[in-house]
């Protein structure tokens, strides 16, 4: 048994939908992703197998090495599959397909429950009416029909990549419900089911018209806004989630200069990648590490 034979489930590798489930150890639906078997056509290889998303909150990740240590008989069905030739799976190329930028401008309306939370918190981090109005309409800042949010992904060409769907209560806390644009357009048939957007920064389409403005990286959308908000005089990008800061995504950063302030727990992986760029200047931040897992530094401006 070689651990190249099993992946987290991915739509890259094994070209069809990932269908996450409960996780074993913290409880939560849809947030575990399981580790499937190549050789096998793909099949799972155990529920209890995989990587749960809450990766600082909960942490579970159970490896098929760890599986087999536990489950020695398991081991003996493992070594005759992997006598069987293996199938190369290889991540299909998938260029941008852009969205219609007109979607994003229907969307652009201050009636998502987030916004208004926005509104009502603006003053206590110093920002005026005028501040206000200008975040808003410089992020594309969109609203669901439900009142979430849409923060939409939009690159430095201007091409609408996709949108994060995000519920928010009126105190400007996530209640767990998100999606994606491109999901949403999947299921009414307007984009093949197995595409994968290429992922950009929240606020990227800002880097044009702001060339000499330093940049800041958070990990959430929600703390680029209230950044926005509180220190205009620099350019607040999201990476929408901890993984989400990759070496191809930072291809736009290139001759910029570059602040980073990862969310507490994350700080030696954003090190790890950033390590990888070239042509960047860049300094990364580590005063979150302090506090507990996922703090932000929204968190400390909003207390």
């Amino acid at each position: 048994m070689t651990e190249h034979r099993y992946t987290l489930e991915s739509p890259r590798v094994t070209h069809r939908r990932q269908q996450k489930i409960t996780c074993p150890q913290c409880g939560r639906h849809k947030c575990f992703v399981r580790y499937v078997d190549l050789k096998n056509q793909c099949h799972y290889l155990s529920d209890e197998v995989g990587k749960c998303d809450h990766q600082h909150s909960c942490g579970y990740h159970y490896r098929p090495s760890d599986y087999f240590h536990d489950h020695p008989t398991e081991r003996d069905r493992d070594n005759e599959l992997a006598a069987k030739p293996i199938p190369i799976f290889k991540p299909r190329e998938q260029p941008l397909i852009p969205i219609d930028a007109v979607l994003a401008l229907r969307s652009h309306s201050p009636q998502s429950t987030f916004w208004q939370w926005v509104t009502q918190m603006a003053p206590s981090v110093g920002a005026t009416a005028d501040g206000l109005r200008r975040v808003f309409d410089a992020y594309y800042l969109g609203a669901t029909h439900q009142s979430d949010v849409i923060f939409w992904q939009i690159d430095d060409q201007m091409l609408v990549h996709t949108g994060h769907i995000m519920c928010y209560n009126p105190q400007g806390h996530r209640q767990g419900y998100q999606s994606w644009v491109h999901f949403l357009l999947q299921q009414q048939g307007k984009l093949p089911l197995d595409y994968q957007p290429p992922k950009c920064f929240f606020g990227q389409h800002l880097l044009a018209g702001q060339p000499d403005a330093t940049v800041c990286i958070v990990e959430s959308e929600k703390t680029a806004v209230v950044m926005a908000l509180a220190q205009p005089g620099y350019l607040w990008l999201a990476t929408a989630g901890c993984g989400g800061l990759t070496p191809q995504k930072t291809l736009c950063l290139r001759g910029r200069r570059v602040l980073l302030f990862p969310d507490s727990g994350c700080y030696q992986k954003w090190l790890s990648q950033m390590q990888q760029t070239k042509g960047i200047e860049w300094t990364i931040s580590n005063r979150l590490e302090a506090y507990q897992p996922n703090t932000d530094l929204a968190d400390l401006l909003t207390v």
